[in-house]
């Protein structure tokens, strides 16, 4: 008997190769010094510069580790040269696979040399045997300063202001070369099953070409859930010739439908992220009535999920009731065995031409790769139904008092409490109960300013930032995680105030919050108590408050434990980019310098205001960096919906004794009306003005940035038209409304005594366009932004990933 041995075949070394293009010496040099500084043995920083000496030492650290054989600069003159320079180092004797990590481009001689024509001509006469692909990750273009376009879209690439100071640019490469090293295995992976076909792309596509040709049309609104949908439905349809058209809304998508139906009776798929159900508006009604053919997804929550972000069916809610009173067939796809079947009832839908058939598709059927067999069982589950709400008051009883008073008196472990909406009692109760027990507080993604890190002028010690979906501080990661890795139930304990902990409260999976957090909930709805809660305090949470603070006694050694967990938990925004002034700005540096200007003018000059964060990067960000003085307005309340708090400024700036800061990107800001109307229409007809100073921040790059950073690092996509959003940018100006002073001002980077000052006028109105370049770094956006190499410490989680990435090639 004979046995067989496998002998595993080795993988050759990869050669990173980094191209450096433009006819200047100086820029191939700097290029050149900064792999230096990261690739060969360590040295001395080849630059002076606090910011690049710690852009260089993080990314040794992560690099030095992450199995990165080889990096070799490659010079051209010019971009048409690159080929030639890649075939040469393919064909040299070098032993190592080859892969083109980076194409630096100094396009300062004059715009244009990078364009989508120019890169796709580059890649078709790519040598065989190399790796390439062009993303933002991979392909910057530098180029001079120079004034403001009038229109702003996200590029294919990263576009950069070519830096004057050569540590900069040398600071700018090493972070490329290192961002594209420890995503480079996790994007292919997901990349590859990501470009796999899926069941309900094919069978919708399929089904309406076999009815329409090319003439039915596929309109979208992008969103997280169904971005591989559209990808995959955009590709098709524009191979099969069926025109993709966008909108400034949902609404503008059934409107454009409705219009191409009435007047070519053109079919159509309309396709929507979750919780977007309503926004179609009376127009559903009036598909209806035109009995228009077509389909329109919405991707939908699992019904069984806890109050589910942006879900529409659940225990609190059924809108498929609002579908039946409308009297529009619907089918809702929760189940990827009985998908076929399912799908088979839709087209029946729409073969009885009664018009627009609704699908609301959980994430399991979206992702559905494979036709499986039919079940011809029913579904046993019955619908969920809500649950209904106990009448009466419900008293706070002593057995309820007791475990968290034991708590936060006697037991060693850190607490960290998230306050719901809180009056000004309550308020004060959670600040005084927080520092004589040394608990840690948050604030969230929907209730900002709940609690603030400042009170009157004064710093609160123990407020640590925000917990939320996303945008969680770093500080509050790094008092809740230890070496990358949530600690255990016996070291740390949370209490939910005023809050049924939907899934927008907290950045944990569903496990984590079962098996692996101790959880507290203090609420007065039954229908709020959470399953994974362990410990239930049902009655009034001012009652509850004013009789913690007056019986809370820690001991000495359970005190000093909490007060050295608080002291510990570093007050960082735990990135680099925050400290590099790349231009356009990246929105952690625009808002690390804002910071800095609001701290000075609270601490210095008593300065408060009312924020408004829209749904979107920009308001993620302001959410997570900038200082708060009390409660603010988000527009990530209940269904996410984009331009939410836009639309609030004028009824906020006009109703309240208070500054008011706003902060919306240009995709929230595309999607709804312009403000300026209706604010100068109640200031100058009505005589309502703002009391203090109005100051609104558009934050423009050119994208939907929140979608392109979850297309990027879960599905390796780059930025295309689906994440595209065309801003027309104005001209500064300043314009009188009747004695309403209204000023529109670009912000490149920021001038803080200028800012200051702008922001203390009393009763002017500050319209600021804010010029930022887009990035996947920090503020929170993905729990696997805790293993970015920039972070201050470096888990060993960083390498596992990309350990288990390569190991799946």
């Amino acid at each position: 008997m004979h046995r067989t041995t496998s002998v595993p075949v080795p993988v050759p070394p990869e050669r990173l190769l980094v191209v450096s293009v433009g006819p200047r010496a100086e820029f191939h040099d700097v290029v050149g010094t900064a792999l230096a500084s990261v690739g060969g043995p360590p040295v001395g920083p080849a630059y002076d510069a606090q910011a690049y000496r710690e852009t260089v030492r993080r990314a040794r650290r992560f690099l030095d580790r992450a199995l990165v054989e080889e990096v070799v600069q490659l010079r051209a003159d010019a971009l048409a040269g690159v080929a030639e320079l890649l075939g040469k180092a393919v064909a040299g004797p070098e032993a190592g696979r080859p892969v083109l990590a980076l194409l630096l481009v100094d396009d300062s001689a004059g715009p244009g040399a990078v364009t989508g024509e120019a890169l796709a001509g580059l890649r078709a006469q790519l040598p065989e045997g190399i790796e390439a692909d062009w993303s933002a990750y991979t392909v910057h273009v530098y180029r001079r300063p120079g004034p403001a376009g009038a229109t702003r879209v996200a590029a294919p690439w990263t576009l950069r202001q070519l830096p004057s100071e050569p540590w900069l640019l040398a600071a700018d490469v090493v972070r490329a070369l290192t961002d594209f090293a420890q995503l480079r295995h996790t994007a292919a992976t997901m990349r590859a099953a990501s470009a796999a076909p899926h069941l309900l792309a094919g069978a919708l596509h399929g089904f309406l070409t076999a009815r329409a040709g090319s003439a039915w049309g596929l309109h979208y609104y992008t969103g997280s859930l169904v971005s591989g949908l559209i990808d995959e439905l955009e590709r098709s349809a524009e191979a099969g010739g069926n025109p993709v058209l966008r909108g400034a809304s949902e609404h503008a998508l059934a409107c454009g439908a409705l219009a191409r139906w009435q007047l070519d009776l053109a079919p159509f798929l309309i396709v929507v992220t979750n919780g977007m159900v309503d926004e179609f508006k009376g127009t559903l009604a009036n598909l209806r009535e035109s009995r228009a053919r077509g389909f329109i997804v919405c991707a939908e929550a699992d019904a069984d999920a806890w109050f589910p972000f942006q879900g529409t069916v659940h225990g609190a809610e059924d809108s498929r009731e609002v579908l039946r009173a409308r009297r529009l067939r619907f089918h809702y796809l929760d189940d990827p065995d009985r998908l076929p079947g399912d799908l088979a009832d839709a087209f029946a839908s729409y073969e009885a031409d009664e018009g627009p058939v609704v699908l609301l598709a959980t994430a399991a059927v979206l992702d559905v790769l494979a036709p499986p067999e039919p079940d011809p069982r029913p579904d046993p589950r019955p619908a969920p139904v809500p649950q209904p709400v106990a009448a009466g008051r419900v008293r706070l009883s002593e057995s309820q008092l007791t475990p968290v008073l034991r708590m936060l008196d006697h037991e060693p472990v850190r607490l960290l409490w998230q306050c719901g909406q809180l009056d000004a009692e309550e308020r004060e109760l959670c600040y005084r109960i927080a520092r004589t027990a040394g608990v840690a507080l948050t604030d969230s993604l929907t209730r900002p300013g709940s609690v603030a890190p400042y009170q009157d002028g004064q710093r609160v010690p123990e407020y640590l930032g925000t917990l939320g979906m996303y945008g969680t501080s770093a500080r509050v990661h790094d008092y809740l995680h230890r070496d990358g890795r949530l600690r255990s139930r016996r070291e740390q304990a949370l209490l939910f105030l005023k809050s049924r902990i939907p899934e927008s409260a907290t950045p944990f999976a569903p496990r984590a919050l079962e098996r692996s957090l101790h959880i507290t909930q203090v609420t007065t709805d039954p229908a709020h108590a959470a399953p994974f809660a362990d410990q239930l305090v049902l009655g009034s949470a001012r009652e509850f408050l004013r009789e913690v603070a007056n019986r809370v006694s820690p001991a000495a050694e359970v005190l000093a434990l909490r007060r050295a967990a608080l002291a510990e938990a570093a007050d960082s925004p735990s990135d680099l980019l925050h400290q590099l002034p790349l231009m356009p700005m990246s929105a952690n540096y625009f808002l690390h310098r804002l910071a800095g200007v609001l701290d000075e003018l609270i601490t210095d000059q008593n300065y408060t205001y009312t924020g408004l964060f829209d749904v979107g990067r920009g308001g993620i960000s302001a959410l997570r960096n900038l200082p708060r003085t009390g409660p603010g307005f988000s527009g990530w309340y209940g269904r996410a919906l984009m331009g939410d708090a836009l639309q609030a400024v004028p009824a906020v700036a006009l109703t309240r004794d208070d500054n008011v800061l706003a902060f919306v990107g240009d995709g929230a800001s595309s999607l709804v009306p312009d403000i300026l109307p209706a604010l100068v229409q109640q200031s100058v007809l009505y005589r309502r003005r703002p009391a203090r100073n109005l100051s609104v921040f558009r934050l423009v790059d050119g994208g939907h940035s929140i979608i392109r950073t979850y297309r990027e690092t879960r599905s390796g996509a780059t930025a295309d038209r689906q994440t595209q959003v065309l801003h027309l940018l104005e001209p500064e100006w300043q314009r009188d409304y009747g004695g309403l002073s209204v000023t529109h001002r670009h912000i490149a980077d920021v001038e803080p005594d200028e800012l200051s000052g702008q922001l203390l006028r009393r009763g002017a109105v500050n319209l600021y366009s804010v010029l930022l370049s887009h990035n996947n770094e920090g503020d929170g956006m993905s729990p696997t932004g805790a293993f970015g190499w920039q972070r201050d410490e470096l888990p060993d989680g960083a390498f596992t990933i990309d350990r288990v990435a390569r190991a799946r090639r």
